[in-house]
C-alpha cells in the first residue's frame, strides 16, 4: 500500500484535540541592519543584461546598488506563528520572505535564520539578503525580493493560521500570493501559491522558492533515490549523481550531496527525473534535517545551490552574514525544472499550488517523505538496517513494519510524534536484494503515512541529452524551426538574443506565415505600434481563414479583438472578440472582453452575461471575478456581489481590486485604500498597486470610480499625494468626463511634485498620455514621463524626440538630459550623447552615474585619456560616491601611469562586488603590475618584485577571492623571473619560471597564455612551448568562430570582444617572431577598444 498525498492543495482535516493551538502575531522588532543607500535617481533601461540567465530588466522599478557600512537596530515589523512544535517568523518589509524558523522540540533552525540584516548586490535591483525563504516569481531572485509586500493574517475554520503576502510585479503586471500556514498539531509549515495573469496578453513565468539551510562539513543535499543525473543551469550540462566532479575540470570524483566536497568554486545541480515528492537536507552533527514535500507534476524543481568550501565561499559568507555561518539553498520549483525555465501563462489563467516543509531529526538521513512522515532506510554494519521515521503529528498505535518480501523482519507498534522519532537496526539475511525489501509507517486505522522500497539504478545509463541550444539564424532549414527558436528565446526572455531575428527570417521567407505573424503581431501591439500589430495579426488571420475556413487556433482573432479594443474600434473589437469565442482556448479572455466592450456602452446586463459566460471557463481568475462583483454592484445585486467578493477572498485575501470593490458596495467609497496602506508594500510599489486598481476603471470607462479611488489616494496623503502618476491618471479620467478645468488644475499640480522614480509602465499608458499631453504640451515632466514608458515598452525613436521635447523646455533637468544621451549613445551617436551627458552633469554635478556612463561614451568615440581623466578628477567628491565610477577613474589612473592614485584608492575604500563580478580585482592587478613593469624599465628590481608579489594578493576589502581555476599568477611569475634575472640571481630566476610554467590560469583572451609559453622559453622547454603556442592558435580560431556566430546576433559588447582577439593574434604573432604583425594587431585591437590597456602597453 502506497502513502498517498492530495493535491494541488492540502485538504483540511479534523485536528486531535492535543496541544498548543496556533499563534499569530506582528510585533516591532529591532534587527541589526546593514542600511542600503538611496535608490538611483535616473531610470535604468534594459540594455542586453543578462540577469540569472534571463533578461535584467531593472525598470520600471529603481537601482537599488549602494551599500553602506553603516549599521543600526532598525525596527521590523516582524509577523509571527507558532505552536508547539515550531516557530517561523515573516518580514513583509524585506519581500515577505520566511525569516526564521525553529524546530522547537530541539532548537534546530530547520531553515537558515539571520541575527541581522546584511545586504549584498545579488538581486535583480542590487541588495539582496540570504536566508530563510524567498519567493521567487515570475523570475529568479526576483525584482522586489528586497522591497516590503502586502500582507495580511488570517485565522481559518480548521484551526490552522496564515500569513499572507504577494504583490501585483511591475515588469509583467503578474500578480501573486504565497499563504503561509502553521496547523495545530502538525510540524509542518505550508505554503500555499497562487500566481495569476490579470492582463489581456500572454506571458512567461519562473516559480522558485528559495530555501536556505545552515551547513557545514556535516551538511548532506538529499536528492530523492530515485534520482541518478544532475543538471547544471539551463541543462547544458549532465553529471551523474551522487558521485561526479565537485570541482569541474579536475578529473577527481566526490559525493555531490556533500557540501564540504566543494573545495573549488560555488555550485548549482538540479535533480533529473525524479518520480518522487521530496527533497532534503540533513546536519549529522546536529542530527536534524529539512523536509521539503509536493506535487512532483506540478513543482517538479528539486535543485541546490552552494557558494562551496572554498576561497570564494568562505568570501561570500562574510559578505552575506557577520555571524550566521555558511548557508546552501535547497530549492524548489513549480511549472519549472530548471533555470531559466519559463512556462506560459495566459490570459486570465491562474495557477494554484502547495508545498510543505518540516524538520526532521534523530533518523540520521531521508529516504522518502510525505505531508504525514519521513523515513530513512539504509545499511549499517553486520548486516544490519536502519529503520527511522520522523511524523509530523502525533499518531498513537501507529505500525512500523519491515518486510523481505512477504517475510516480516520488524513489526512494532509505537507512539510518534514530532519530538518523538524512531530509530532502530533491523537484521537482514545475507545475500538479500535491496529492492526486495520494504518498510513503512502506518496509522492505527492502517493507512500509510510513508513507506520505502530501496531502487536499483542502472549504472550504465547515459546521460541525459544536453540541449542543443539556439543556433545562428541560417542555420535553421525551415520556418517551423524559425518559429520555435524564436518562439523559445521569447518565452525564456533571452537577454542576448532577439526573437524578432529568427521570425523576420521567417517572414522574409513566407510572408504570410500565420504562426510568425500572430507572434509579431503581439510583439508589435506590446510595444503599442498599433498599425503594425494589425498588419501582421490580419496577415495570419487571412492565411488560416483562407476558403472561408473556421480556425482551430482563435489567437489572432483575440489579438485583433484587444488591438481594436485598445485604438477605440469597438465595432471591429466586438466581431473579433464573438469569433474568438468559438474555441475553447480563447473563450474566457475573448469573453472577458467582451464584457469590458459592454461595459465602455453602459450595457450592465449585456456585460454580466458576458461575464459569466467567461467564468463558465476560467472560474478561478479573480480579475474576472472582480470586475463581475463590479458589475453586479452597479445593476444594485448587493448581495450577489458581496458573495462574489467572498468568493475572491478564499483564493487571494490579498487581492487589491474585490477590497476596492467591497469599499464601494458597502460605504460607496474607496476608504479600504487606507486599511489596506496598512497592510500593504510602500513607496513606488505601493502607487502602482493602487494604480493598476484605478487603470482597471478606467480601461471599463468607471471613470468616476476612478476618480473616488484617486481622490482616496490623495487624502491619505503618503506615497499616494507626492506621485506625480496619481494626478496623470485623475486628469485622464476628468478629460474623459469632459471636466478640462478640474483635470487642468491636476496637471499643473502634477509638475510641482517630485519627478523622482516616476516610472509609467502599463500598455494602456500610451492613449493616456497621448491624451493628458494635448491637454498639457508644454510639460517638460509629461514629456520626461511619456519618454520613459515609450523607451520602456520599445519605442525608442518616439521616446527619444519626448525626452528631447522635455530637455527643450526645462534645459536645467538633468534626468532628461542624461535621458537623451543615454539614447543617443545606444545609437553609437557619439558626438551628441557627450553633449547631452555635459549638460546633464552641469544641470546635477552630484549624480555619480552620469560620470560612469558617460565616460563610457566618452571612450567608446576615442576621446583623449587626459580629458577623460579631468573631467572624473574635476568632479572627485562625486566620483567617489559609487564603486562604478571610482572603477571608471582608477582604469583612467593605470592608463595614465598613475598607479599609485589607484592603488592609494584600493588600499581603503571597500567595494561591494555584484554576484559574478570581479572587475576591480582585475582594477588591482592591473596596478601592481603596470607599477612593477615601471619599475623593472628603471631597472629597480627588487621594488618590482615587490609589485608582482602584491598582485597576486586578494585584500578582502575588494571583495574578490581566489579562483581554484587560477589567476593572474602565471604572469607575475614570469615578471618576477625577469626581475631576478636583472638581479643575476639566475636560480631564483629558473624558479619562478617553472612556477609560471606550471601555474594554473583560466582560459580567455589575455596574455596569460602567452606569459607561459615565454616561461617554458625561458626553462628551455622547446617542444612544450611550441605545443602551448599551438594551443593558443587553435583557441583563437575557436573564438572566432564563436564571435562570428555572436555577431549575427548583434553581441553588445563586440568591440571589446574583437579587440581581445586582435590583442590575443598579437601576442601570437610576438611568440612568433613577427613583430610587425603583432604590432598592426595590438593597434587594431587599441582601434576597436581603447580601454584594452594591455594592448598598449605590450606596444
Amino acid at each position: 500500500m502506497k502513502a498517498k498525498i492530495i493535491w494541488p492543495l492540502l485538504v483540511a482535516m479534523a485536528m486531535p484535540a492535543w496541544g498548543q493551538q496556533v499563534e499569530m502575531k506582528s510585533a516591532t522588532e529591532k534587527i541589526h541592519t546593514y542600511e542600503i543607500g538611496n535608490p538611483e535617481i535616473d531610470p535604468i533601461f534594459f540594455t542586453g543584461r543578462v540577469y540569472q540567465g534571463a533578461e535584467g530588466y531593472i525598470y520600471p522599478y529603481p537601482l537599488y546598488d549602494v551599500l553602506t557600512e553603516k549599521q543600526v537596530e532598525k525596527d521590523y515589523n516582524v509577523l509571527n506563528l507558532k505552536n508547539e512544535y515550531v516557530d517561523i517568523s515573516v518580514l513583509p518589509e524585506i519581500g515577505g520572505r520566511i525569516f526564521a524558523a525553529t524546530d522547537k522540540t530541539n532548537g534546530y533552525h530547520f531553515f537558515y535564520t539571520q541575527t541581522g540584516v546584511k545586504p549584498a548586490l545579488i538581486g535583480m535591483l542590487g541588495a539582496w539578503l540570504s536566508g530563510g525563504v524567498e519567493w521567487n516569481i515570475p523570475d529568479h531572485h526576483r525584482a522586489t525580493t528586497y522591497l516590503p509586500t502586502n500582507w495580511k493574517m488570517q485565522e481559518n475554520t480548521d484551526g490552522s493560521k496564515t500569513i499572507w503576502v504577494g504583490e501585483t510585479e511591475l515588469r509583467h503586471r503578474l500578480k501573486w500570493s504565497v499563504g503561509v500556514s502553521v496547523y495545530p498539531n502538525r510540524s509542518w509549515v505550508e505554503a500555499k501559491i497562487m500566481v495569476s495573469n490579470p492582463t489581456p496578453m500572454i506571458q512567461s513565468m519562473l516559480y522558485w522558492a528559495n530555501v536556505s539551510v545552515h551547513c557545514d562539513e556535516h551538511y548532506q543535499v538529499i536528492f530523492p533515490p530515485d534520482v541518478q543525473f544532475g543538471a547544471d543551469h539551463s541543462k547544458v550540462y549532465f553529471t551523474r549523481w551522487p558521485m561526479g566532479e565537485a570541482v569541474l575540470g579536475s578529473g577527481q570524483e566526490a559525493d555531490l550531496s556533500r557540501w564540504a566536497n566543494y573545495t573549488g568554486d560555488s555550485r548549482s545541480i538540479f535533480a533529473w527525473g525524479s518520480e518522487m515528492e521530496f527533497l532534503a537536507g540533513y546536519d549529522y552533527a546536529k542530527d536534524a534535517g529539512t523536509v521539503h514535500v509536493a506535487n512532483r507534476h506540478v513543482v517538479p524543481g528539486k535543485k541546490f545551490f552552494l557558494w562551496g568550501n572554498n576561497p570564494s565561499g568562505h568570501m561570500w559568507n562574510k559578505i552575506l552574514s557577520d555571524k550566521d555561518g555558511h548557508y546552501l539553498e535547497l530549492m524548489v520549483g513549480a511549472y519549472s525544472d530548471n533555470q531559466p525555465d519559463y512556462s506560459w501563462i495566459n490570459p486570465g489563467e491562474i495557477r494554484e499550488f502547495s508545498q510543505i516543509w518540516y524538520p526532521i531529526k534523530g533518523i540520521k538521513g531521508c529516504k522518502n517523505a510525505t505531508m504525514d512522515a519521513a523515513v530513512n532506510f539504509e545499511p549499517t554494519e553486520g548486516g544490519k538496517y536502519r529503520v527511522g521515521f520522523c511524523a509530523t503529528t502525533r499518531y498513537e498505535g501507529a505500525k512500523v513494519l519491515v518486510k523481505h518480501g512477504d517475510q516480516v523482519l520488524m513489526e512494532k507498534n509505537i507512539t510518534i510524534d514530532p519530538d518523538r522519532y524512531f530509530l532502530e537496526e533491523v537484521s537482514v539475511p545475507s545475500g538479500v536484494k535491496p529492492s526486495d525489501l520494504y518498510v513503512s509507517l502506518s496509522d492505527a486505522e492502517g493507512n500509510v503515512l510513508v513507506d520505502y522500497r530501496p531502487i536499483e539504478l542502472d549504472e550504465n545509463k547515459p546521460l541525459p541529452k544536453v540541449i542543443d541550444g539556439t543556433k545562428p539564424v541560417d542555420e535553421y532549414k525551415t520556418n517551423e524551426e524559425l518559429y520555435l527558436a524564436g518562439l523559445r528565446v521569447d518565452q525564456f526572455n533571452n537577454a542576448r538574443l532577439d526573437y524578432m531575428d529568427f521570425y523576420n527570417e521567417a517572414l522574409r521567407r513566407d510572408s504570410m506565415d500565420a504562426r510568425v505573424n500572430i507572434e509579431v503581431g503581439k510583439h508589435y501591439l506590446r510595444q503599442g505600434k498599433w498599425e503594425k500589430a494589425e498588419e501582421h495579426l490580419l496577415k495570419a488571420q487571412a492565411r488560416l481563414s483562407h476558403d472561408y475556413t473556421r480556425v482551430k487556433d482563435a489567437e489572432a482573432l483575440y489579438y485583433l479583438g484587444y488591438l481594436y479594443q485598445l485604438t477605440g474600434d469597438y465595432h471591429q473589437a466586438e466581431n473579433n472578440y464573438w469569433a474568438a469565442t468559438w474555441t475553447p482556448d480563447y473563450k474566457h479572455p475573448a469573453f472577458y472582453g467582451l464584457a469590458v466592450l459592454a461595459l465602455l456602452q453602459n450595457d450592465y446586463a449585456k456585460a454580466l452575461d458576458m461575464i459569466t459566460q467567461s467564468l463558465y471557463v476560467g472560474q478561478r481568475d479573480i480579475q474576472a471575478q472582480s470586475l463581475k462583483a463590479y458589475i453586479l454592484r452597479k445593476m444594485g445585486k448587493t448581495e450577489e456581489a458581496q458573495e462574489v467578493i467572498a468568493y475572491i477572498r478564499e483564493i487571494d485575501p490579498l487581492d487589491y481590486w474585490s477590497s476596492i470593490e467591497e469599499s464601494f458596495l458597502k460605504k460607496g467609497n474607496a476608504s479600504a485604500l487606507q486599511t489596506r496602506l496598512k497592510g500593504q508594500t510602500e513607496g513606488l510599489v505601493a502607487v502602482q498597486e493602487m494604480l493598476e486598481v484605478a487603470n482597471n476603471y478606467l480601461n471599463i470607462g468607471a471613470y468616476g470610480d476612478a476618480l473616488t479611488l484617486l481622490d482616496e489616494a490623495i487624502q491619505l496623503g503618503e506615497p499616494f499625494a507626492s506621485a506625480p502618476l496619481t494626478y496623470y491618471y485623475k486628469a485622464y479620467a476628468l478629460l474623459k468626463q469632459g471636466d478640462k478645468r478640474t483635470a487642468d488644475a491636476c496637471l499643473a499640480q502634477a509638475d510641482k511634485l517630485s519627478p523622482l522614480h516616476v516610472y509609467p509602465l502599463r500598455l494602456e499608458d500610451v492613449n493616456l498620455f497621448d491624451t493628458v499631453l494635448k491637454e498639457q504640451p508644454n510639460s517638460a515632466y509629461g514629456h520626461y514621463y511619456y519618454g520613459n514608458l515609450l523607451y520602456y515598452i520599445g519605442q525608442k525613436e518616439q521616446a527619444l524626440a519626448e525626452w528631447l521635447k522635455s530637455t527643450e523646455l526645462k534645459p536645467d533637468f538633468s534626468i532628461s538630459l542624461r535621458n537623451v544621451g543615454f539614447a543617443y549613445g545606444q545609437q553609437a551617436n557619439w558626438d551628441l550623447a557627450m553633449k547631452y551627458y555635459d549638460l546633464a552633469i552641469q544641470a546635477n554635478p552630484d549624480d555619480a552615474l552620469l560620470f560612469t556612463e558617460s565616460d563610457k561614451i566618452y571612450e567608446s568615440a576615442n576621446a583623449a585619456l587626459d580629458v577623460r581623466l579631468k573631467r572624473l578628477e574635476s568632479h572627485l567628491k562625486t566620483v567617489m560616491k559609487h564603486d562604478d565610477a571610482v572603477m571608471r577613474l582608477l582604469s583612467l589612473y593605470n592608463a595614465t601611469g598613475k598607479y599609485d592614485k589607484a592603488i592609494d584608492i584600493m588600499k581603503d575604500r571597500h567595494f561591494h562586488l555584484w554576484e559574478g563580478g570581479g572587475q576591480i580585482h582585475d582594477i588591482y592587478v592591473d596596478s601592481h603590475m603596470l607599477k612593477g613593469l615601471a619599475l623593472l624599465d628603471k631597472k629597480q628590481y627588487k621594488e618590482a618584485i615587490q609589485e608582482f608579489d602584491l598582485a597576486n594578493q586578494y585584500p578582502a576589502n575588494l571583495e574578490v577571492a581566489p579562483s581554484y581555476r587560477g589567476g593572474s599568477e602565471v604572469k607575475a611569475y614570469y615578471l618576477t623571473g625577469i626581475a631576478y634575472e636583472g638581479l643575476n640571481q639566475p636560480e631564483q630566476a629558473k624558479a619562478f619560471f617553472q612556477k609560471a610554467a606550471d601555474a594554473k590560469y583560466p582560459r580567455g583572451l589575455s596574455d596569460l597564455a602567452y606569459y607561459r609559453v615565454k616561461a617554458l622559453q625561458k626553462l628551455g622547454k622547446t617542444a612544450e612551448a611550441n605545443a602551448a603556442l599551438q594551443d593558443m592558435e587553435t583557441f583563437l580560431e575557436r573564438t572566432r568562430t564563436a564571435l562570428d556566430s555572436y555577431a549575427k546576433f548583434g553581441e553588445a559588447n563586440q568591440n571589446v570582444r574583437e579587440s581581445n582577439i586582435a590583442f590575443y593574434a598579437g601576442l601570437i604573432h610576438l611568440l612568433q617572431q613577427d613583430e610587425k604583425a603583432a604590432q598592426a594587431d595590438f593597434a587594431k585591437a587599441l582601434e576597436l577598444y581603447p580601454g584594452n590597456i594591455w594592448a598598449e602597453k605590450t606596444r
